[in-house]
């Protein structure tokens, strides 16, 4: 798992209710509620209503703060806030716990949507941290992320992995996540692989769901389904009434 903790401390003066000014070449342009500063100069295409920002590229807008090389913010039709943004190279953005490193980024301000790429995206929500490759959605308002591609996901001693994968998030935290496509998970001693899991948060509880195989220590066990109480430690296995829990002693 990358680590990318990065600390900011930035306070820049934002010059609120002020039009953006019409220019080339500059290194700061300011607006309603956003902050662009830029190594390598500002260029404002006044008839699109739209900013291109190169090298070390800063925006602060509302409480988001992107940090790329590159960055083309496009202004409302009054010309005054920023209602949606792209960026690429080494981007980093933030938004109270939310984090994440990727290569390019879409940021709708006016549709509450968020799309990353990269390879890998690199994301922090609250203590849970997500690496995946490929493009990762993020639908602000309700605070679902859908992934389409492999995964691997840290939270609460867990590590889960598997394949496409929705996560519900509240206040920037990981409230649950359901793994539709095959999942592994990991705690302690304990191995799990399944068709689909459940893991949430507030139940303390992480589910599992077709063609269950458990291992712990020397002992094999596979179920129809099991659910996992992630307070108490404790493992509860099921199966159809004509069934029987199967189980194995591995060789130590």
């Amino acid at each position: 798992m990358n680590r990318f903790f990065l600390s900011l401390c930035l306070a820049p003066a934002l010059m609120l209710g002020l039009l953006p000014a019409l220019a080339l070449g500059q290194s700061r342009a300011t607006g309603e509620g956003f902050d662009l500063t830029a190594s390598d100069g500002i260029r404002f295409l006044a008839q699109e209503g739209r900013y291109e920002a190169q090298g070390a590229v800063q925006l602060i807008v509302g409480d988001w703060v992107v940090l790329a090389d590159r960055v083309v913010a496009t202004l409302d039709d009054n010309q005054r806030q920023m209602k949606h943004l792209s960026a690429e190279g080494k981007v980093f953005i933030q938004r109270d716990t939310l984090k994440a490193r990727v290569s390019d980024l879409s940021l709708r301000l006016d549709q509450q949507q968020l799309n990353l790429r990269g390879a890998p995206i690199n994301m922090q929500m609250g203590d849970a941290r997500l690496v995946s490759e490929g493009e990762l959605s993020f639908d602000l308002e309700s605070g679902s992320l859908t992934l389409k591609q492999a995964f691997l996901l840290q939270a609460e001693g867990l590590v889960i992995s598997g394949g496409a994968a929705t996560v519900a998030t509240a206040a920037g935290v990981v409230k649950e996540l359901y793994v539709s496509d095959g999942a592994d998970v990991e705690r302690d001693d304990i191995r799990a692989a399944a068709q689909n899991l459940h893991y949430d948060r507030d139940a303390g509880k992480v589910s599992l769901d077709g063609a269950v195989v458990l291992q712990s220590g020397g002992v094999l066990l596979s179920s129809a389904s099991a659910v996992f109480d992630l307070t108490t430690g404790a493992l509860q296995l099921n199966n159809d009434p004509d069934q029987r829990i199967s189980g194995a002693l591995l060789s130590q």
